[in-house]
């Protein structure tokens, strides 16, 4: 829930409210060309492109470039390994289009929030999303996290993940730290939910 900064102002030939995601063409999805992994600085500008397409629909909360910068290490994505988008000429790596991210932010020793979970548009439905949360559980995991919670639009979504809703009130008081800084914190509308591990 944090919000540090807002995303950048759009381009002189882009309206503000209709960011577009890039457009691919699939010959048919292969589930087993996607990789989940951590995200590296270099991904960035992609995650911002994934996130705030979503935030310009008021889908999700925007991020800045500050934002990811000094969260990167939260950060998990999923590449399609067919779509190339372009190549390091240092290391002579070929990049690979991101299709979906997540972040796991740490707020205390026993409690971590999912945030800004997005998947491409032509991605959706393949499962991205439950394998995202699932590599993010393992990881709190490891943490010694012991509840993970979320706000959500998609309430249906997170529930068949084993998260539960839980009223604002019950949430620990750490969440609300994070949530007076939201740009939504007077006309929220999204659910709370939680899950313990």
């Amino acid at each position: 829930m944090d919000y540090i900064e807002p995303p950048p102002d759009p381009k002189p030939d882009q309206k503000k409210y209709q960011r577009k995601f890039r457009k691919v063409r699939l010959k048919g999805k292969d589930e087993s060309q996607i990789v989940i992994q951590k995200a590296q600085i270099r991904d960035v500008e992609e995650i911002l492109e994934l996130v705030n397409g979503f935030a310009a629909s008021n889908l999700m909360l925007p991020r800045g470039p500050q934002y990811l910068y000094e969260n990167i290490r939260d950060f998990v994505i999923a590449s399609d390994k067919t779509v190339p988008v372009y190549g390091l000429t240092e290391t002579r790596e070929i990049l690979y289009l991101i299709v979906a991210c997540g972040s796991l932010h740490v707020l205390w020793e026993d409690i971590a929030e999912i945030r800004a979970l997005a998947i491409h548009p032509e991605y959706q439905h393949l499962g991205l999303g439950s394998k995202l949360i699932e590599f993010m559980k393992q990881e709190a995991e490891q943490l010694g996290i012991r509840r993970l919670y979320t706000f959500t639009l998609t309430e249906d979504f997170f529930k068949t993940l084993g998260f539960k809703r839980q009223k604002r009130a019950e949430l620990p008081a750490k969440v609300w730290g994070e949530c007076s800084r939201c740009p939504k914190y007077f006309q929220c509308d999204e659910v709370g939910m939680v899950l313990e591990l």
